[in-house]
């Protein structure tokens, strides 16, 4: 018998129709309209994977899997800037825990902006510790009320926390797809950050309880860039699929049927491999096979979802050529996203090296 669906997974799917209207003023404005961002807010989306300890929803893998791939079917740019805050939260077990309570005081929790690569400095200088830097792809930034950037205190990763309004946005972000996403550069010149709200992953244990806390970081980031593709593949399937009339030829329902099933198979693949993540998370520690065996999933299902949507693309035929068709924005979309170091070939020799046993776990498996 099936668990029922957590109340958030429902609101979502109640939003998730809504969204496709958007799309073109978020294509244009390259950021989600207010509108958006409001629903969001109201149905406490961003509470997605925040501890239960704070308030939030603290979805199992597979849950924030759907959750992802039911936006991404709506509006991509949509899911994508979740995806970027809701795997921000992450951090928050990390945090001393009254530095967290402070930061997630209750519902809606709020939107961050998340960068975790190290494209910033801390200085220790009179006792303070000054962050600078200039960080790319801070996916959400115009509408996010915290920043969580990476830097290097004395060649140590950290993440600081910083108030949005801290930070300049450099208006760069001109891209073939996600243009809604709004991932423009941010620059934080000497900001004074509290040593309570700067913390790492690499030398920190998380105190949240959940099992949550326990599955690989990198991982579930991994599967949220993957879930983001499905959604962008189904949605370019489902519009494939309505364009099929009864005197269409055979080979245009065979095309159709092959490529749904290619979209199941990746995504049972992947929704399997978060199940097993979350058991062996629940039992108290994640292997290097588990965790390999998720990104390795993630990875396959972002590429396989690729192929369903070029094949949809050239399948659709002349119409998907032009500005503003399904068709051609999901191609341009996946097409970016697939360029997420997260779900990039070049994961897959540490996947296969962590399930075999052979060699040391990279720090980002």
């Amino acid at each position: 018998m099936l668990a029922p669906a957590s109340p958030l997974l429902e609101r979502v799917r109640a939003l998730a129709p809504t969204l496709a209207r958007h799309r073109p003023s978020h294509d244009q404005q390259r950021h989600l309209d207010d509108e958006v961002v409001a629903a969001l807010q109201e149905a406490d989306v961003f509470a997605a994977l925040v501890p239960r300890e704070l308030g939030g929803a603290e979805l199992a893998p597979v849950e924030y899997l759907e959750l992802l791939e039911t936006l991404a079917a709506g509006d991509s740019a949509t899911a994508w800037c979740v995806m970027t805050a809701s795997t921000s939260t992450l951090l928050a077990g990390y945090l001393p825990r009254a530095t967290a309570e402070a930061l997630w005081p209750g519902a809606p929790a709020p939107f961050f902006a998340g960068i975790f690569a190290p494209m910033g400095r801390v200085i220790e200088e009179d006792g303070l510790s000054r962050l600078s830097g200039r960080w790319s792809w801070a996916s959400g930034c115009r509408h996010a009320r915290w920043l969580a950037v990476g830097a290097l205190a004395e060649r140590r990763h950290v993440v600081c926390f910083v108030p949005a309004a801290e930070a300049r946005i450099v208006d760069n972000w001109d891209t073939l797809g996600l243009a809604g996403t709004g991932s423009h550069d941010l620059i934080i010149e000497n900001v004074v950050v509290a040593p309570a709200r700067i913390t790492s992953v690499f030398d920190r244990q998380p105190w949240p309880a959940g099992a949550l806390a326990r599955a690989p970081l990198f991982g579930v980031l991994a599967l949220g860039i993957a879930g983001c593709a499905l959604g962008i593949a189904r949605a370019a399937l489902d519009h494939l699929g309505r364009g099929i009339g009864a005197e269409a030829p055979t080979a245009a329902f065979a095309r159709h049927a092959e490529l749904t099933a290619q979209l199941g198979s990746a995504r049972a693949y992947l929704r399997e491999t978060a199940v097993l993540t979350h058991d062996a998370a629940a039992r108290g520690e994640v292997s290097p096979t588990v965790r390999g065996q998720l990104r390795l999933a993630a990875s396959f299902a972002a590429a396989r979802a690729a192929e369903v949507v070029r094949a949809a693309f050239h399948a659709g035929g002349g119409a998907s050529v032009r500005t503003g068709s399904v068709l051609g924005n999901a191609l341009r979309d996946v097409e970016t996203l697939l360029t997420h170091r997260m779900v990039a070939d070049r994961v897959l020799p540490a996947t296969a090296r962590a399930m075999l046993g052979v060699g040391a776990l990279p720090p980002d498996l």
